[in-house]
């Protein structure tokens, strides 16, 4: 065990005991904060072919803190609708490092910070069964390198995106305090900002501990949010993102950041002041370079046969697709999935005629309509195809 793993073990349990300590009293008026320890072990399933040319073992620690606030029926009116949930920020880690390597090739521990969302699907006096999702960045270690660790394909980037959930079963030790286990999942991503880019998606086994000064407050099933004065709105966007070209990387064994913009509109129909669907027009712009490399890459790679065959190549493309909204006072949660109706985009990259989008949108407060919006658009429900970042305006 590693000096670092201890010193990191003995500071969360040293933070866990004494936030239990100063809680022993009563809790303060509006005392909502809880503590969580978590411990156990991840595993790497072979979702990439090099995984076991890479490593000859697949199971790892892993260990997270997070700090939430208990919403409660003196919070936004949006808590009693979505079961109040739980809102917070949490330190992870999962020690990939620690696994055996083949060569001299390697993946390095990551270390994660991220949002997360936790509401109960059950809950008794005794037992509750509470469902969370975790968005944020993990700081990583040994990248690729074309000598040094040239079988490392699964980053190329020291900073990626984390992306993860769980389901917890968790039982009453105390009135404030919980032990729980824990079946998750973590995905872990370049999100096409760097290249290569294979990620890890790996399930894990988790223990936790945690001090819950507040109770989560009963569902009142009968509550309901004020009606919403606008059924119908719009929406209208703008916005861009960096795509790193696979069919480049196959050709040269590098990749450029090229520019790819970004527009489009929604019409939506909001039937509860907190879920919306619609209809959603989503729009690209290539730049010239890129759809020039685009087409030298794929010739080089599998001819000009394949090449002429295809036709010519477009920096335009475009769909439409059905859009659901997860309203949450200013805040909103959204997924897109369309069709292409118009896209030349080469032979090999990226193919298929469904397209995906999933982000987080805010809208101002104080400026009428507008909204900044971050989102992943991805292929296959699994390729991400660039992050986006688009401002808009919703009437």
């Amino acid at each position: 065990m590693s000096r670092l793993y201890e010193h990191t073990i003995a500071f969360l349990t040293a933070l866990f005991l004494t936030t239990g300590l100063w809680g022993q009293g009563e809790p303060s008026a509006g005392s909502k904060w809880n503590v969580t320890l978590q411990g156990g072990a991840g595993y790497v399933p072979r979702t990439f072919n090099w995984r076991d040319d890479l490593m000859s073992t697949y199971v790892y620690p892993t260990g997270a803190v997070r700090v939430g606030y208990q919403t409660t029926e003196t919070d936004s009116p949006y808590a009693a609708v979505y079961g109040y949930p739980t809102f917070g920020i949490g330190l992870g880690w999962d020690g990939v490092s620690t696994l055996h390597y083949k060569g001299i090739s390697r993946l390095g521990s990551l270390l994660e910070l991220y949002g997360f969302v936790e509401r109960s699907l059950l809950r008794y006096k005794l037992f509750s069964l509470d469902l969370d999702f975790d968005l944020g960045v993990a700081c990583n270690g040994p990248v690729y390198d074309p000598e040094r660790n040239p079988k490392n394909l699964n980053f190329g980037s020291h900073a990626v995106i984390y992306v993860g959930g769980g389901l917890t079963a968790a039982l009453a030790l105390t009135d404030r305090l919980e032990a729980g286990v824990a079946a998750r999942f973590s995905h872990f991503s370049t999100g096409r900002l760097a290249y290569p880019n294979g990620g890890l998606n790996n399930p894990s086994a988790v223990l936790s501990l945690r001090y819950r000064p507040v109770p989560v407050p009963k569902r009142d099933r009968s509550h309901r949010l004020p009606e919403n004065p606008s059924v119908f709105f719009y929406e209208i966007y703008a916005g861009g993102g960096i795509h790193r070209c696979a069919m480049e990387w196959m050709a040269t064994g590098s990749t450029t950041p090229w520019p790819v913009w970004s527009f489009g509109g929604s019409a939506n129909y909001r039937y509860r002041p907190h879920l919306s669907t619609g209809l959603a027009v989503d729009m690209n712009y290539a730049s010239g370079g890129f759809i020039d490399c685009l087409e030298q890459s794929e010739r080089a790679c599998y001819g000009d046969a394949d090449v002429d065959a295809h036709g010519p190549y477009k920096p335009f493309s475009g769909g439409v697709g059905i859009i659901q909204h997860l309203h949450y006072g200013n805040f909103s949660a959204f997924a897109v999935v369309g069709a292409y109706l118009y896209r030349r985009y080469g032979v090999r990259e990226q193919r298929g005629k469904l397209y995906q989008r999933v982000g987080l949108k805010y809208v101002v407060p104080g400026v009428t309509g507008l909204f900044v919006a971050l989102d992943c658009k991805a292929h296959r429900f699994s390729r991400a195809s660039m992050m986006e970042i688009t401002v808009g305006i919703r009437r």
